[in-house]
């Protein structure tokens, strides 16, 4: 659904580009300025869409006292803006092509499962799959969850299929999770019910255990339920506190987060905090040190 939308929207830019292009030569404007011109509204047009996130998140930051350096926010800035030109701009409009195979990496270690989080799907992994493929971590498997604006509930049941299915494909009783963003609260979700204690690990990355201030802009019933205070997440925490075994957790996030505000709901008290500085929200999932890091935890399990 994500994929075919993201297509949708890239054929509509191009036939504008070509058209307004065409309309400026047609006027007499010299190929070489009508070039320029389509490639900077191009660019224009991919930064706004880091920017105003960035803007909102400041603001909020400011609001509540939070000065943070200027380098770590620019850093950060220029990070976000590409990490979503790839994602959006190619392997999430074109995950069959940008990942294909699965799974990948070697076949006898524990499998992995990678959880992507609000209006993304499995192609958000594309580079930090191959890195886990680099380390020898494998074997790895994506999952694209359905539909966009569903619940969190609904998706945590399309997870416990896709982890079930991987255990009879692997020959593995249990598996590690890494989640980014909303993923982690569909992870957690599926914990709740997860009656055959199939996952061995849990690593979050920039999720909102305990919602999010920015998403009250967002829409859909999941996020209505990553909202602060919502009654989702008190009921995830009652469950959890009933829950007779727990899982090992890592949960990294980010200071510079332009889509969780503040960054510190990504803390849970019964996990491992990390937090890293100069990276966005997406480009948690383009960071060498933070894909280091999971890679270290994923080995240690």
């Amino acid at each position: 659904m994500l994929a075919t939308f993201l297509r949708t929207m890239l054929l509509i830019e191009i036939l504008f580009y070509i058209s307004v292009g065409g309309h400026l030569l047609q006027a007499g404007i010299a190929g070489a300025h009508v070039a320029a011109f389509v490639i900077g509204f191009a660019l224009a047009w991919r930064i706004s869409h880091g920017l105003v996130t960035f803007i909102l998140a400041t603001v909020f930051r400011f609001k509540h006292g939070r000065l943070l350096p200027l380098g770590n926010n620019l850093v950060a800035l220029a990070g976000e803006i590409k990490s979503r030109v790839i994602s959006y701009s190619w392997s999430q409009a074109f995950d069959a092509l940008a990942m294909p195979g699965e799974p990948v990496g070697p076949s006898i270690g524990m499998p992995v499962l990678l959880v992507h989080g609000y209006i993304s799907n499995r192609g958000m992994w594309v580079r930090f799959r191959q890195r886990l493929c680099a380390a020898g971590i494998g074997p790895v498997y994506c999952i694209t969850l359905e539909p966009l604006f569903g619940s969190i509930d609904g998706m945590a049941a399309q997870l416990d299929t896709k982890i079930e299915a991987i255990c009879r494909e692997s020959g593995h009783e249990q598996i590690a999770v890494v989640a980014h963003s909303m993923g982690g609260l569909v992870t957690r979700a599926y914990l709740c019910h997860d009656s055959n204690k199939r996952m061995a690990a849990f690593v979050t990355l920039g999720s909102p255990h305990h919602g999010s201030r920015i998403v009250a802009l967002a829409v859909g019933e999941c996020a209505q339920q990553m909202r602060v205070g919502s009654a989702w997440i008190a009921e995830l925490e009652k469950a959890e506190a009933a829950r007779a075994h727990t899982v090992p957790t890592l949960s990294i996030y980010t200071l510079n987060d332009d889509l969780v505000t503040p960054p510190e709901s990504a803390v849970l008290s019964w996990a491992e905090n990390v937090p890293v500085a100069a990276v966005g929200h997406v480009g948690l999932l383009f960071s060498s040190v933070v894909a280091d890091r999971v890679i270290a935890a994923l080995r240690a399990t």
